[in-house]
């Protein structure tokens, strides 16, 4: 974010987005989200707003009235329940202009099932922009909608063999159950579906033991989605890197419950799209730079676009893979993603 006006509008709109419901037309509210990536990207306001304006127009649902009150002793009770939603928002936002958004953050985390599938991964990645951009609405946002859409896969690993690395743990799923065909017309629904199936239980598993288990995920994340350009492998890699930002405000002891939990929602994703190629990895003589390309994300209104181009640069940022610059790249190809 370059400037105080980029900052000042960034907050408004997302205090703004309040508004909306946590759907939206065809999909989720991935508005703040996206909003958070343009202004990281070098957006100015009159971007931001255009971009908040067409997603109203196009896309946003209006949030329904919250008739009743959640109290921060009791929203346990409405795990799972999506029309909670509005009022698990207020009830973290209350509670993390009490608290902090730290202590809120971790309560809420040690209190139920570590559940990274939720509403495909998007859970995750909205609280992690929360995060970001410090905005506690947007926090508790991602927090209501942890809970309130609850997706947790219960599978025990405490049996299983360890995996000698996360891409040949994720290929181990994914052989498990190759040539299954998994019902549902979203990706929650076929998550929902890989997690209901007994094969998973042995299919996943469990992590490498790793010192750095986030970054072998992220490498092979994105080695993943070069292989394969698959919707899902994408929701893959943009949730690596959420849970990077999530786990960098806990104490490490809460981070090794909740890093079994992302492993095996990770190895679900892998089960139900099946392996990606087993090729070598070439690359081809990328044109633009990411200068170039954080403009071409800035003038998108393709929200994946947006947010996985953002997700691409702060990761070769951080670990450096010309995989993340060839992936961002292909974005902006016809009928890629």
């Amino acid at each position: 974010m370059h400037s105080d006006s980029v900052r000042l509008k960034l907050s408004e709109l997302l205090d703004a987005n309040a508004r909306f419901d946590l759907a939206a037309r065809g999909t989720t509210n991935h508005c703040p989200m996206a909003l958070v990536a343009l202004a990281e990207m070098g957006a100015s306001p009159d971007r931001l707003q255009a971009f908040f304006d067409m997603w109203e127009r196009e896309y946003a649902l209006s949030a329904p009235p919250v008739d009743a009150t959640i109290s921060r002793n009791d929203w346990k009770r409405h795990v799972g329940e999506r029309e909670a939603f509005g009022a698990l928002r207020l009830c973290f936002l209350d509670w993390i202009v009490d608290a902090g958004a730290v202590p809120v953050i971790t309560a809420v985390l040690q209190a139920v099932p570590f559940a990274p599938a939720t509403q495909a991964f998007h859970s995750l990645i909205r609280l992690a922009y929360g995060i970001e951009a410090g905005h506690a609405g947007e926090i508790a946002a991602g927090l209501a909608s942890l809970i309130s859409s609850h997706l947790p896969i219960d599978v025990s690993l405490d049996k299983n063999p360890r995996a000698e690395s996360a891409d040949a743990g994720f290929d181990h799923a994914a052989r498990a159950l190759s040539g299954t065909v998994f019902a549902g017309s979203s990706i929650t629904a076929r998550l929902r579906a890989v997690a209901s199936d007994v094969r998973f239980g042995t299919a996943v598993l469990a992590p490498p033991a790793s010192a750095a288990l986030l970054d072998d995920l992220a490498r092979a994340t994105i080695a993943a989605y070069w292989r394969k350009p698959d919707f899902t492998l994408l929701h893959t890699v943009t949730a690596t890197r959420a849970a990077r930002i999530v786990f960098a405000e806990l104490h490490d002891s809460l981070v090794e419950q909740l890093l079994p939990g992302l492993w095996v929602a990770l190895s679900a994703a892998y089960a139900m799209i099946g392996r990606p190629a087993n090729t070598e990895t070439s690359f081809p003589n990328i044109a633009v730079n990411w200068s170039e390309l954080c403009q071409m994300a800035v003038a998108s209104d393709d929200d994946h676009v947006i947010k996985m181009t953002y997700t691409c640069l702060c990761e070769d940022r951080r670990q450096p893979s010309p995989l993340y610059l060839a992936s961002a790249a292909r974005l902006f190809e016809p009928s890629k993603a």
